[in-house]
């Protein structure tokens, strides 16, 4: 009976293991003995691969081939690989293409209608071709044209409104071109992670591409703002003043150019495997939970109502934003197989914080839609904070249960990385269905 018992635990406990493994750790423990298909799979998403080479380990430890990947994923090349030099002309050749998309129609058209309709657009489009260029896929790119083709249709029939002398834009057709970038941005994703776009973890690592985005981009664009500044000041000397030209041309050109340059370091020379993005997450989760207490307590302190006063309410959901975006990126970057620690009660009281924020401008939006009515900006806000609200108590319930030890950290990388398409969903909702709903008003 003892060792029946036994037995049966242990099928237990091999089958619980198993279903906390990942897709791409599942599919290399099941082609160990096919080499190619190892390689197929590391080529599609080689962050992926090498976490999941670390977790088919624990699971497999005397397999003679995990341990030789990992000793190959593990070696530090010293010399570039010579496709870099490859790489290096596609993200060239993307960036000026992306540059003359953006620029050269603004030209003839007048920019406050052009930029904030296909900038972002041509942007998130340049990113995806350039991941389209290192992993060419067909229907990806069938896609994309599609997508390309419908975005640029709705935006060039958005309306404005004229008021006297001055063109503007109602508040339907502003939210409309906030969100259209967020719901393309899940086509980008697509392109990222190819064939393991159903994989959780694998959508982790794509969250972590947008940080590293992020950061690499600030980066390199504070380098070139120096470096355009430095180009005014010299042409200065020489008593030419090129500023007015300058800066709405070749500015704008390289400006728009550098997510796409961003991506190159990313992807090319840092071999996706930069590690800004976990250690500012881990140095600002705590200074972000100080900030906000701190903020918190004067803004109530000096009377601000966000259920009243709108600047309030602004004011309240970008935190909210903000500190949601600081909160996923920090818990989705610990260490796995890391001891509960300090950090871990940080991350908790964090999103504790963020979650009561929600409540109050939850509560808030609610309350000027009870009293003023519907409008698309309010609705809009109504959405993020309803969607932000249920994802926030899922990500807590999971993160107290790491906390106390009940289930693994690889638990957040389900809660965050099956939630994504509920945030691309309601984007797209906004951004195609919302303006109609209010006639374009």
């Amino acid at each position: 009976m003892r060792n029946t018992s036994c037995s049966q635990n242990g099928h237990i406990d091999k089958h619980r293991t198993h279903s906390a493994m990942t897709t791409t750790t599942s599919l290399i423990l099941n082609h160990l003995h096919d080499p190619e298909e190892l390689e197929s799979l590391y080529r599609q998403d080689p962050e992926a691969f090498r976490e999941a080479v670390e977790e088919a380990i624990h699971a497999s430890p005397d397999s003679i081939v995990l341990h030789v990947w990992r000793a190959r994923l593990g070696y530090n090349q010293t010399v570039l690989d010579p496709k870099h030099g490859t790489k290096l002309w596609y993200a060239l050749g993307i960036c000026l293409a992306v540059g003359a998309l953006v620029r050269l129609p603004a030209i003839a058209f007048e920019e406050w209608w052009y930029y904030p309709r296909f900038g972002p657009l041509w942007i998130i489009l340049g990113l995806a071709g350039y991941f389209l260029v290192r992993r060419p896929d067909r229907a990806l790119l069938m896609t994309g044209v599609i997508l390309a083709a419908i975005a640029t249709g709705y935006v060039s029939l958005l309306p404005a409104t004229r008021l006297g002398e001055d063109w503007y834009y109602t508040d339907s057709v502003v939210m409309a071109l906030i969100h259209l970038p967020i719901a393309l941005w899940s086509y980008l994703g697509l392109v990222f992670l190819g064939n393991s776009w159903r994989d959780a973890r694998a959508r982790v690592q794509f969250l972590r591409y947008n940080g590293e985005l992020v950061i690499l981009t600030s980066v390199v664009g504070l380098g070139g703002m120096v470096l355009s500044g430095l180009t005014a000041a010299l042409f200065l000397l020489i008593d030419l003043e090129i500023a007015e030209w300058y800066f709405p041309n070749v500015g704008v050109f390289c400006a728009v150019a550098v997510p796409v340059g961003a991506t190159y370091l990313f992807d090319a020379i840092f071999d996706r495997r930069t590690a800004i993005a976990p250690v500012l997450a881990h140095v600002f989760a705590p200074l972000f939970l100080i900030m906000i207490v701190t903020y918190l307590v004067i803004a109530l302190a000096e009377g601000a109502n966000p259920f009243i006063d709108q600047s309030s309410l602004i004011t309240f959901n970008g935190l909210l934003l903000l500190v949601l975006s600081i909160s996923i990126f920090s818990l989705v970057e610990r260490k796995r197989g890391a001891d509960v620690g300090l950090i871990d009660y940080i991350n908790s009281a964090l999103v504790s914080l963020t979650l009561v924020i929600n409540v109050v401008a939850l509560s808030a939006i609610l309350f000027r839609i009870i009293s003023f009515g519907f409008t698309p900006n309010r609705v809009a806000v109504l959405g993020v904070n309803v969607i932000a609200l249920v994802h926030l108590a899922w990500i807590l319930a999971t993160y107290i249960g790491v906390v106390r030890r009940k289930v693994g950290i690889e638990a957040m990388d389900r809660v965050v990385g099956n939630y994504l398409p509920i945030y691309s969903a309601w984007a797209a909702i906004v951004a195609f269905f919302l303006p109609v709903v209010f006639g374009f008003g």
